[in-house]
């Protein structure tokens, strides 16, 4: 099986490290820094507005990304997956951010994480690019992901292992299988021989 998995809130703890870096950069300017967990952009789970939230992952993001955790099990998970199955790690990552792909590709090395191809967001948009395009350009049968739009999208060709949080709680279909736990999403794929 061809297995597509997301990286952001998938296979890290990459929220946890935005909100350390939100405080640094917002408690000096005397902004908000205790999120809404219910909403995923920065923008709204903070209450920044655009070009606050810009300067920061301007002055941030390569801190996040280089710092940031991977979820309990999902190294170990994703190489018992990759020994039966080809791996795809697709991104929102955006490339027009300076040095994205050598930070991205760096981390992922130095915590082992293993699989055949990385997907990263060329689009000028760098909140959104359409994973389904690329799930169906790669022939991905199964995608783990946690962003609710991409989700919905997704999840209307393939199914998807969708990591649970407040932001998402509002998802609910045949073709989404919610879980919290890496151990979940192997148990899951497991039980599809």
């Amino acid at each position: 099986m061809i297995i597509g998995i997301d990286i952001d809130n998938t296979i890290t703890h990459t929220t946890e490290m935005i909100m350390h870096y939100a405080r640094i950069f917002g408690e000096p300017r005397g902004l908000n820094t205790i999120p809404d967990p219910r909403y995923y952009y920065l923008e709204d789970a903070l209450g920044w507005d655009q070009a606050v939230a810009d300067e920061f992952l301007s002055n941030y993001l390569g801190h996040i990304y280089r710092e940031m955790r991977p979820k309990d099990q999902a190294i170990e998970v994703i190489r018992q997956l990759k020994q039966q199955h080809e791996i795809i790690l697709i991104t929102s990552r955006n490339r027009q951010f300076p040095q994205v792909e050598e930070v991205t590709t760096c981390w992922l090395a130095q915590n082992g994480v293993e699989y055949d191809r990385l997907i990263l967001n060329a689009t000028d948009n760098m909140h959104y690019f359409s994973k389904l395009a690329a799930c169906q350009e790669n022939r991905v049968e199964l995608m783990i992901e946690d962003h609710h739009d991409l989700v919905r999208e997704i999840s209307s060709c393939i199914p998807v292992i969708m990591f649970d949080y407040p932001y998402n709680r509002h998802l609910n279909s045949k073709n989404i299988v919610r879980v919290e736990h890496w151990n979940h999403v192997h148990k899951w794929v497991q039980s599809r021989k």
